[in-house]
């Protein structure tokens, strides 16, 4: 990496004579024109970032050698700095992103080419770089109202979620106020992951309104793309599933929300909405498609919500059906888990069937491979609960394991909720916990409390 305060000019000229070259044989070497290489030599004419490659290059330099003083020495023109944050992002010079929006996002003439520099690299999969570009084109956003702002706070939202429970929380809540800013299309998916994040933080409340605003939307959009007799081609925006699906999910993401609350009945009642489809008029391949798939989560998820009312008798026949889903077996465990400890079922032949299924997970999310398959703060309190389940059993030596595995699986995400409960079941049953496990579970508050401390250490150093 190059010093910060360098000239490339200056810099250039101390490599031709020590190597002995004429400006011309240098030039011929990079590939660049030699008059090109002389003018910007003089100052009187800049090097695009491509030049700046090739010249680096033909000093045996890494890539990106002369990125933050190329940067340093820039003016605004966007020909020249499009490209430059482009190749930046390539090469992972953040910092260089970061020096050149700050120097063009006060021009406001420069916000759509940034913006559109952000989509690209967020279709890329740049995350990171994109982020940058987002998060300083909101802050120079002037009109406040503008659809534009809109995007980017969802841009920033969907990037910045992550496995830290309150992170996410934080950013549910800087986005809510931006939703309604983007366009009625966009604001299905918007929606939709709102819904999906405030459900995995067991907000109900929260993810049951944007969930009925979701269906709202889908409803009244479907119903106008019906009646529509000519296809207006003024606005292209579409969302990215076809609009009876929101319809669907929507009561799908609401029969869940009844059923967390413990009102199966209603949670039975949209089971039949999301399985009625008669009213879809689609009938192409992937149309049905997506109604079968909702068929077969209707089917169940009727199981399960009778299972959770307290029908017993239905576990053997969800357990056979949920067995043919991939990646399917955790999170009805969750939930079969769940209604053992209410109901106080019997379930130890499941739970010894999945064992195998439980400590494979729990060992890929220890190792920091989190399966997004289930939802991470699920999988802690299902650690949690059948910690539970073999405690109420008597099965101290078996409970007390799951509980302590909950325990550092939530604090590596964050989940302080879970972290209380953990605390509290171990020291509840103190008095019965093997002498390994208690060393434990001492040696991980231990650890806990020293990095608290050094948390506060460093807060106190720079306060």
């Amino acid at each position: 990496m190059a010093p910060t305060d360098i000239s490339i000019s200056t810099e250039l000229v101390k490599y031709i004579e020590k190597e002995n070259l004429s400006i011309s044989s240098f030039a011929n070497r990079a590939g660049i024109n030699s008059g090109t290489l002389s003018r910007f030599i003089n100052g009187q004419q800049p090097l695009s970032v491509s030049g700046l490659d090739l010249l680096t290059e033909a000093m045996n330099l890494e890539e990106g050698y002369f990125y933050t003083a190329y940067a340093n020495e820039s003016s605004l023109n966007w020909r020249r700095l499009g490209p430059f944050i482009m190749r930046c992002a390539e090469l992972g010079k953040l910092e260089c992103i970061t020096q050149i929006v700050d120097m063009m996002v006060d021009v406001q003439a420069y916000a759509p080419q940034l913006f559109d520099s952000a989509e690209v690299l967020y279709h890329k999969g740049n995350l990171a770089a994109a982020l940058i570009i987002y998060k300083k084109v909101a802050e120079g956003e002037k009109y406040q109202n503008s659809e534009r702002l809109g995007w980017c706070q969802y841009r920033i939202f969907t990037c910045s979620l992550n496995s830290d429970q309150e992170n996410n929380l934080n950013c549910t809540i800087q986005f809510e106020a931006y939703v309604q800013r983007l366009p009625e299309a966009v604001q299905l998916d918007a929606l939709e992951d709102l819904t999906n994040t405030l459900h995995s933080l067991q907000k109900w409340d929260k993810a049951k309104h944007y969930a009925r605003e979701m269906g709202r939307i889908s409803r009244f959009l479907y119903t106008v793309h019906n009646h529509r007799k000519t296809k207006s081609k003024k606005n292209n925006i579409s969302p990215k599933k076809s609009l009876f699906g929101y319809i669907l999910y929507s009561d799908l993401i609401l029969g869940s929300i009844a059923a967390e609350k413990s009102n199966f009945n209603e949670a039975l009642f949209y089971v039949s909405c999301y399985e009625n489809q008669s009213w879809i008029v689609e009938s192409d391949e992937v149309s049905e498609n997506i109604k079968n798939k909702f068929k077969r989560w209707a089917k169940g998820n009727r199981y399960l919500y009778q299972l959770m009312n307290g029908n017993f008798q239905v576990i053997d026949e969800y357990i056979e059906y949920i067995s043919s889903i991939d990646n399917a077996i955790l999170k009805a465990l969750f939930k079969i888990v769940h209604a053992a400890n209410i109901y106080s079922w019997n379930i130890d032949k499941y739970l010894e069937q999945y064992e195998k299924n439980i400590t494979k997970y729990y060992k890929e999310c220890i190792d920091g491979k989190f399966n997004k398959n289930m939802l991470d703060d699920q999988f802690s309190t299902l650690l949690l609960d059948i910690g539970i389940y073999y405690i109420n059993q008597r099965k101290f030596r078996y409970g007390s394991k799951f509980i302590l595995d909950s325990l550092s699986f939530s604090y590596k995400i964050n989940n302080t909720d879970n972290i209380v409960k953990c605390c509290s079941a171990i020291e509840h049953i103190r008095h019965e916990i093997d002498p390994l496990d208690l060393l434990r579970y001492s040696q991980f508050m231990k650890e806990v409390y020293d990095q608290n401390e050094k948390k506060a250490d460093c807060n106190h150093l720079y306060s």
